[in-house]
């Protein structure tokens, strides 16, 4: 998940911190509900190497990588 702190245009940086890792929350725990519904093994990471990723995804100096998640068949 990567949130555009640009979006965010009459809040302070903790704000916008605040809000991105609430709403990345809410989409996640979606996602996490849906894979439950369909029977798929969901993940939530938030151990990774966000500058490489941030990296390799283009993004600009304003969008910043909250966290992965990945979603896949349980062994």
């Amino acid at each position: 998940y990567v949130a555009d702190f640009a979006k965010f245009t009459r809040d302070s940086e903790p704000d916008k911190a605040f809000y991105s890792a609430a709403d990345t929350g809410h989409i996640s725990e979606n996602v996490y509900l849906y894979g439950a519904s369909e029977g798929l093994a969901v993940m939530v990471r938030a151990y990774i190497d966000k500058p490489a990723l941030a990296k390799v995804l283009g993004l600009k100096p304003n969008q910043h990588v909250i966290l992965a998640q990945s979603v896949g068949y349980p062994k």
